[in-house]
């Protein structure tokens, strides 16, 4: 059965990899910390007397982290277990 399987997976693609599993639910983890982030960055400059360099340290960092799930959703969408796992260590900081 083990050889069987293992060529129908060869064959049709199979079964999503482990680490593009676990990118999958760390993709949608970031993007809820994203959120949380956009909103922070909002009501800081609502404020009058806020740090500027605050301000600006949370946009970059919203920036950087928005193109990281888009390029972290590319791996996901390739079944791309290589490029899933450099996106894992990422995002687990």
């Amino acid at each position: 059965m083990g050889i069987i399987n293992w060529i129908l997976e060869f064959l049709f693609g199979g079964k999503k990899k482990e680490e593009v599993k676990k990118l999958d639910k760390a993709i949608k983890v970031k993007e809820t910390e994203n959120k949380e982030l956009e909103k922070q960055v909002t009501v800081l400059e609502s404020k009058k007397k806020v740090n500027k360099k605050e301000v600006a340290t949370l946009k970059r960092k919203v920036t950087t982290t928005k193109k990281h799930i888009v390029e972290a959703k590319k791996a996901v969408e390739f079944d791309d277990s290589d490029e899933a796992l450099k996106y894992l260590k990422k995002f687990s900081k």
